[in-house]
């Protein structure tokens, strides 16, 4: 259903290999519960929670880009679900900003190239609210709950 490869936005991206309907679980993310004290800034990780964060996986979890115009959202938890149809070799994105949620974290510019794209990434709680009501049904829990 994905594959790993090159992408043209930032080094590796998941794509799908087949058209992909909307609703299908993508993937699971995975990978070792760590504290942010336990974080190396080169690893993948994934916050979820306010003091939690997946490290990588070493699988497909780890090489979903981001975009500020997403085709895939969080659901269930830690599943990735398609939010529309994608296509044969589209590359699958969601958006970082449902994740994270650090005070003093500084973004880092946005290549997406999306029509809706910020020009950074930022935390959750620094989006503007119409963005964050925009975002929320796809957020991570946490986040979904913190932010009702």
């Amino acid at each position: 259903m994905i594959t790993v490869r090159e992408s043209p936005q930032h080094g590796r991206g998941v794509f799908a290999d087949s058209f992909i309907a909307a609703g299908t679980p993508l993937l699971t993310f995975q990978g070792p519960l760590l504290a942010r004290t336990q974080l190396d800034p080169n690893d993948y990780h994934l916050q979820i929670g306010e003091d939690l964060y997946l490290g990588p996986s070493g699988k497909a979890d780890d090489f979903v880009n981001h975009s500020c115009e997403p085709n895939a959202g969080f659901a269930d938890g830690l599943v990735l679900k398609a939010l529309r149809d994608i296509a044969a070799h589209e590359e699958i994105t969601w958006d970082y900003s449902c994740a994270i949620d650090e005070a003093d974290f500084a973004g880092f510019p946005c290549a997406c190239r999306s029509r809706l794209c910020r020009g950074v990434v930022r935390s959750f709680r620094h989006l503007e609210r119409p963005v964050r009501e925009r975002l929320r049904p796809f957020a991570l829990p946490y986040l979904r709950d913190r932010y009702r």
